[in-house]
């Protein structure tokens, strides 16, 4: 499809409600020597030499080039596809994070965590009060005392019934263990007292085999995160992970587990009954319960109905390997207890939702969490996987020690990047996709020796394409550890850095180039110090809790937590528009 650039004037995106335009990102950088894909908007929305787009707030659609306001959207109503209509609809254009239909499910982790308490944490980003419902292999269940909220800076639950206000949010409660089952020393971190969770003893099996997601429906978009255990530095093996809509789902994948070692773990989901997945592994895939594996490179086909997962869990890592579906689907994918690297000193559980392979891109940025200690040898790991073959990567300002400048179909590298040592990498184009994830090691250390830390242990997020960053975020920062680390970038928008406003902050300044072409800047906000405040601006304080940000530009912000022997992150939202049109495998 032929798209049109946006002409100059006002950059809008989603903000406080929820975007608009269903921007999609240039694909057509043919070499190296291009500058980073700008926005575009698909051209029925085209008005002239002046199209229509959807205006920062997401309640009126304006002209690009000048704001002119063209039409106001009823309150019931929201912007998207540079059109008013319902808010659901409008966020299936936007093609984001947030949406209004979800499936999720704990991660497989180790059995003395399995029953522990599962929580997820429901963000209103629009102007409307929302309700949420859950259920699981069709059965709807009871929320009534599965809600609570807090209020900034404290994990004190205050009981939550009815809809969600505009620009609120909850943590809603999903599993716990049983409690009729008494809990030992090493047993289950269960959920807060006071607390009824929607099911009990619901949390995955930490073996191959079919497992049932929770269904969850809003009545306008939310950002979803789910965290599992919540609570969970006391548990030690804390993971949380984005979600991503039903909407914006994709029938090929490739398969990303968090790390090598660990019990490599990777789930797809279906959406729809009579969905069939055909996996072709590039390890032979082991059979596990009331599942039949099969060789590596032979295509092994499953059945999958509404809300269904297939998951395999096994010792040799199957990253790389090629999932294919008649339907849409979705694919998760982590590691049940990890050690980073292979000789630390505690594992972690990993867990992270991965795009689908055309909402792949093809330029990256690198930036590390806040350090952890004083020393300036910290490393942080980063992997990289390839869709095809002759795959040709650059870096700013320097290609990082062990990292790939070429790779093939398939190809997964990890490497080691300093956590003060920003980088850029891109490909040749948009038809040569790569998966980024960022990781934290043990507190242990040792990794091409780095030292000891004093806190955090592993943990693993997607990297957000550049491609894929939008103008605004609304996100929830857990209160339950003591460190929090917001890490925010910005892209350059017609030859301009846009401010970026973080609520408790304001603009926010003190930003450090990357790289060596000027395209982009990084800043870090501390969101919590030592279970206490973060950073202070002025008269205001940052603090846990839910957060708001905007901009009239392109940026990305990651949200990183630890403590003592246990971490969590994962992006503070994200587009999910389609870049690539290259099919995964050749046509026959």
């Amino acid at each position: 499809m032929s798209r049109r650039l946006i002409t100059p004037g006002i950059f809008s995106a989603i903000g406080l409600a929820f975007v608009a335009a269903a921007f999609a990102c240039e694909n057509g950088r043919d070499t190296f020597d291009k500058a980073p894909s700008a926005f575009e908007v698909p051209p029925e929305v085209d008005a002239g030499e002046c199209p229509f787009q959807c205006s920062l707030d997401g309640r009126s659609v304006i002209r690009s080039c000048t704001g002119e306001v063209v039409d106001t959207c009823p309150k019931e109503q929201a912007c998207g596809g540079a059109r008013c209509q319902d808010p659901c609809a409008a966020a299936a254009e936007d093609n984001s994070s947030n949406g209004c239909e979800f499936y999720i499910q704990s991660p497989p982790t180790i059995s003395t965590r399995k029953d522990s308490c599962y929580a997820a944490f429901v963000v209103n980003p629009t102007s409307l009060p929302l309700t949420i419902s859950l259920d699981r292999g069709g059965e709807a269940l009871d929320l009534s005392a599965a809600m609570f909220r807090t209020t900034p800076g404290d994990a004190t639950l205050i009981p939550h019934t009815g809809p969600i206000p505009p620009d609120e949010s909850v943590i809603l409660f999903l599993s716990d263990h049983d409690p009729a089952i008494p809990l030992n020393a090493d047993d289950p971190v269960p959920c807060p007292a006071g607390v009824k969770p929607a099911v009990y003893s619901g949390t995955a099996s930490p073996r191959t085999g079919f497992g049932s997601s929770f269904h969850l429906k809003s009545s306008a978009p939310v950002s979803l995160v789910s965290i599992f255990p919540f609570g969970g530095a006391k548990s030690f093996v804390p993971s949380a992970t984005l979600h991503m809509p039903v909407v914006t789902w994709g029938k090929e994948h490739i398969l990303v587990n968090g790390w090598e070692g660990g019990g490599p773990a990777s789930r797809i989901v279906a959406s729809q009954d009579g969905t069939e997945i055909t996996i072709i592994a590039n390890k032979t895939l082991q059979s596990g319960l009331d599942v039949n594996g099969g060789p590596a490179d032979t295509p092994l086909k499953y059945s999958l109905d509404k809300g269904q997962y297939f998951q395999i869990v096994q010792a040799e890592e199957l990253g790389g390997s090629t999932v294919l579906s008649n339907k849409p689907t979705s694919m998760f994918g982590g590691n049940s207890c990890a050690n980073i690297p292979i000789v630390g000193a505690a594992c972690d559980t990993l867990w992270q939702q991965i795009p689908s392979y055309d909402q792949w891109g093809s330029e990256y940025v690198g930036v590390g969490y806040r350090p952890r200690t004083a020393s300036p040898h910290e490393l942080m790991p980063y992997r990289i996987v390839a869709a095809h073959d002759g795959t040709r990567l650059e870096y700013e300002p320097n290609i990082p020690p062990g990292a790939p400048t070429e790779m093939n179909a398939r190809d997964t590298v990890t490497f080691p990047v300093g956590i003060d040592e920003p980088f850029v990498v891109r490909t040749q184009d948009a038809e040569h996709p790569i998966y980024v994830a960022a990781y934290m090691q043990g507190l242990a250390g040792k990794y091409y020796g780095s030292p000891t830390m004093s806190t955090g242990d592993p943990e693993f997020v997607n990297v957000v394409p550049a491609e894929q960053w939008r103008s605004s975020y609304s996100f929830y920062a857990d209160p339950t550890y003591d460190e929090t680390s917001l890490v925010v970038i910005r892209g350059k928008q017609r030859d301009k850095f846009e401010d970026v406003w973080l609520e408790c902050a304001g603009p926010l300044e003190g930003w450090t180039p990357i790289g060596t072409r000027g395209n982009y800047e990084f800043v870090r906000v501390d969101l919590q110090r030592n279970r206490g405040p973060g950073q202070a601006f002025g008269d205001r304080v940052c603090q846990t809790g839910l957060h708001r940000m905007k901009s009239e530009g392109p940026f990305t912000a990651t949200i990183w937590g630890w403590s003592v022997y246990a971490s969590y992150a994962y992006p503070g939202g994200m587009a999910l528009r389609k870049l690539v049109d290259k099919p995964l495998l050749p046509v026959k």
